[in-house]
């Protein structure tokens, strides 16, 4: 892993507001749930289509394997907004899968992140989230309690006070609509940002930084391990790992040191009954919930939300503004 908005009409403005880009979160390395999304079944979270005459009833949804199963996910959606789909298919995270599948018709809404660029491109529409199924996802390091320390902590933590969403929404440009690889955006990002001088406060660690397959992962887990090795650190990174399912597994076996999360996202996935939204109330959540060998670094300001997307035609034909209106009868 951010309050998170579904994304709808008004997207594209928002996002050329914010010089938004990708999450969730889409482009290049997307690796392991690439291949999975491109062979998986559309199937419902409860194995059949689902009934009932509303919008939603008749569309596909896709996204990444852990939104059927979120609290905000397709059981929250379901429950604040009264809203089944016809069935989910199982993209990857926010990243080309999901976004080339909504553009071809695989699926007709989609889990996307608000930073993705490909919004805009394609002029998709961001549902609007008025009741706030979608909680905080501010991105954080999560990190090994055992590497975490002072001069690790002092690094990363000076990465989060200068992260915000704007400027995150702006690196995803370069990486995704620009084609520009991570790594050079992010140490461009950290020259800009007076982070890259060298020095010995993380001298003597010995992490192995990993990222979810999505774009902006990747370039998050990047600015870690640079900052980290510019500070005497010795660093290596595991890029495009895959879903909260491969990687946090990782996390807890200390094969992981250090990962971007998304403070809400990843409160969901280790507690699936958690309520918290804000920012404050979900780090609060978070802490509570780790397991015993990781800790959370300082949150930023930069959010990248979970939103529900549909196409321009798919909002025009059903009158789609929120995501309220995917349980209005369908004409």
């Amino acid at each position: 892993m951010k309050s998170k908005v579904l994304i709808i009409g008004a997207a594209g403005a928002a996002l050329a507001l914010s010089l938004n880009a990708c999450s969730s979160k889409a482009k290049a390395k997307t690796a392991s749930t690439t291949s999975a999304a491109a062979g998986s079944s559309s199937t419902s979270s409860s194995g059949a289509p689902a009934a009932g005459g509303g919008v939603a009833s008749q569309l596909i949804l896709g996204g990444p394997p852990e939104f059927q199963t979120r609290v905000d996910g397709v059981s929250g959606l379901a429950k604040i907004y009264g809203v089944k789909f016809k069935s989910y298919k199982v993209l990857d995270t926010g990243g080309p899968v999901t976004v080339t599948a909504l553009k071809n018709g695989q699926v007709d809404a989609a889990d996307l992140f608000t930073t993705d660029p490909s919004i805009a491109a394609n002029n998709f529409v961001i549902l609007a989230d008025p009741k706030s199924n979608f909680a905080a996802q501010n991105v954080l390091p999560i990190i090994n309690k055992a590497k975490a320390t002072d001069g690790v902590k002092k690094t990363l933590n000076a990465i989060s006070a200068k992260l915000d969403t704007p400027g995150l929404a702006a690196l995803m440009v370069k990486v995704i609509t620009n084609k520009q690889d991570p790594d050079a955006v992010a140490k461009q990002w950290l020259a800009d940002n007076k982070l890259d001088a060298t020095g010995t406060d993380a001298a003597g660690a010995t992490l192995t930084v990993g990222s979810a397959n999505f774009p902006e992962n990747v370039l998050l887990a990047d600015i870690y391990a640079d900052a980290l090795k510019a500070q005497g650190a010795s660093t290596s990174t595991k890029l495009n790992i895959g879903s909260r399912e491969k990687y946090v597994p990782g996390l807890k076996d200390g094969s992981i040191d250090l990962m971007p999360e998304y403070n809400g996202s990843i409160l969901q996935y280790l507690d699936k009954t958690a309520t918290a939204t804000s920012p404050t109330d979900v780090l609060a959540a978070l802490q509570k919930v780790l397991p015993s060998n990781l800790i959370v670094l300082d949150q930023s300001a930069a959010q990248d939300s979970d939103a529900i997307v549909v196409t321009q035609a798919t909002a025009t034909k059903y009158n789609l503004k929120s995501i309220a209106d995917l349980a209005n009868p369908a004409s």
